[in-house]
């Protein structure tokens, strides 16, 4: 029990300083949201989440995890996602939101995904444009521009 609990504050932790970076970038209003809501809003979730998680479980209403939670692969695999997500967010800003997202696509679709590197960088391409339409475009979420004006 005592890993599966620290397993929860794990999360919760690590939602707060998700959502405490993203606040960094600005949140913006309702009306003219910023760059990091979205990303503050997720990271809120997440420490949420591992709350509740971690309540049920205190309270005897969780189901058990497996006999071995936590993989050499599992920890390399989160662990590399966790890096990549704090450089994401270091460089959000003054890289700006088209170059810092396809170049953590291609990172997680080459090594997570395992695709080959040209459906990687195509996908990851696809993926920045429409994430940039939807949310600058169609959304009108402001977005930074970084290095490319």
């Amino acid at each position: 029990m005592a890993v599966a609990l620290v397993t929860r504050l794990f999360w919760v932790v690590l939602g707060l300083a998700i959502a405490a970076l993203a606040a960094r970038i600005g949140i913006g209003s309702i009306d003219e949201p910023g760059a990091g809501m979205m990303s503050v809003g997720l990271g809120l979730l997440m420490a949420a989440i591992g709350l509740g998680s971690g309540a049920r479980l205190l309270l005897g209403q969780s189901a058990p995890l497996p006999a071995q939670p936590w993989t050499r692969d599992m920890i390399v695999r989160i662990g590399g996602v966790i890096v990549l997500l704090m450089v994401y967010v270091a460089l959000f800003e003054r890289v700006g939101f088209l170059l810092t997202t396809f170049a953590l696509m291609s990172v997680l679709l080459l090594t997570f995904a395992q695709l080959r590197w040209m459906w990687a960088l195509t996908l990851a391409a696809l993926l920045s444009v429409s994430n940039y339409a939807l949310f600058k475009l169609l959304l009108g979420t402001q977005l930074p521009a970084g290095i490319l004006g």
